[in-house]
C-alpha cells in the first residue's frame, strides 16, 4: 500500500547517475481518480519535472529511486491530469458533507483504493460520484443514480419565437394635436399596448444609427425606412427606438 502524503517532499534519485534529480513537489491523477499517473518535481534551479509512475523502479522509506535520469522530463505546459485531492471537501450526491479528505490509499499499481477522511471515516474508491477543483462528491450505499448521466448538451437549447409582433407605444408629448401621428392606432388591451399597424413607418427618414443586441447595424442615420430594414428592426424588437428616431 502507498499513502499519497507519503510521496511529497520524497527526494527522486538516478541510480545510473547516483544523483538527486528534484523533490516530488505535486501528484497527478487520471481523469477519474482512479490512477496515479506521475509526480512533479522541483528540480535543480527550481526547474519543473515530470515522473511518470511507470518510470518508478523503487519507492523508499526516504527516496524514490528511477533507473536513469531519462526517466524524469522537462515540464513544459500544464498538466492534462487532475491533482491530488487531498485537502478538498467531500459530499454526499444528497447534498450531506462527510469531512474533508487527509488521505488516498493506493495499491502496488498505483491504483486508488480508499478515500481517508479527517474524522477517521474512510470510502471506499467505488463510491466515487465525481470531483473537481476543491470538492470530492461520493454515493450513498443506496444510491442507484450514475451523476454521468447529468452531462450537460452540447449546445444550449435556445427559446425560439416567431418575429416580435408586440411594442409598447412611446409616450407623445402633447405639444400639439397636429405633432401627433394619427396612424398609430394602440389594441385597447393597456397591458400589451400592441401596434395593429406599422406601415405608417415606411417611408420616413430615421435620425439615428440602430443597431441590434450584437451591436450590428440595423439602419444607418439619414436612411429612408423600408419594409426590408422594418422588418429587420421588428425581428430585434427596435421599434420603440425607431419610432422615437423617425421624422
Amino acid at each position: 500500500m502507498y499513502y499519497c502524503n507519503e510521496f511529497l517532499s520524497l527526494s527522486v534519485l538516478s541510480l545510473y547517475e547516483g544523483e538527486l534529480i528534484g523533490i516530488v513537489d505535486k501528484l497527478y491523477f487520471d481523469k477519474k481518480l482512479k490512477k496515479l499517473i506521475h509526480l512533479e518535481l522541483i528540480g535543480e534551479n527550481d526547474t519543473r519535472l515530470i515522473l511518470p509512475t511507470k518510470n518508478i523502479y523503487h519507492i523508499g522509506k526516504n527516496a524514490i529511486t528511477v533507473k536513469n535520469n531519462q526517466a524524469v522530463s522537462l515540464k513544459v505546459e500544464e498538466s492534462e491530469y487532475f491533482m491530488c485531492p487531498i485537502g478538498s471537501k467531500a459530499y454526499s450526491i444528497k447534498g450531506e458533507y462527510l469531512g474533508i479528505i487527509q488521505e488516498l490509499i493506493l495499491n502496488e499499481k498505483f491504483l486508488t483504493e480508499k478515500f481517508s477522511l479527517d474524522n477517521n471515516q474512510t470510502l471506499n474508491v467505488k463510491s466515487l460520484a465525481s470531483f473537481g477543483k476543491n470538492t470530492v462528491i461520493f454515493y450513498d450505499d443506496n444510491d442507484k443514480i450514475n451523476v454521468n448521466k447529468f452531462v450537460p448538451s452540447k449546445s444550449p437549447k435556445l427559446f425560439k419565437s416567431k418575429s416580435l409582433q408586440i411594442a409598447n407605444i412611446l409616450p407623445i408629448e402633447e405639444t400639439s394635436t397636429e405633432e401627433k401621428s394619427p396612424n398609430v392606432v394602440p389594441v385597447e388591451d393597456s397591458k400589451t399596448r400592441a401596434l395593429q399597424n406599422t406601415d405608417f413607418l415606411i417611408g420616413r427618414i430615421c435620425t439615428k444609427d440602430i443597431f441590434n443586441f450584437n451591436n450590428e447595424l440595423l439602419i444607418k442615420a439619414h436612411a429612408v425606412v423600408n419594409k426590408k430594414n422594418l422588418k429587420e428592426i421588428n425581428k430585434y424588437g427596435k421599434l420603440r427606438e425607431l419610432m422615437l428616431f423617425c421624422k
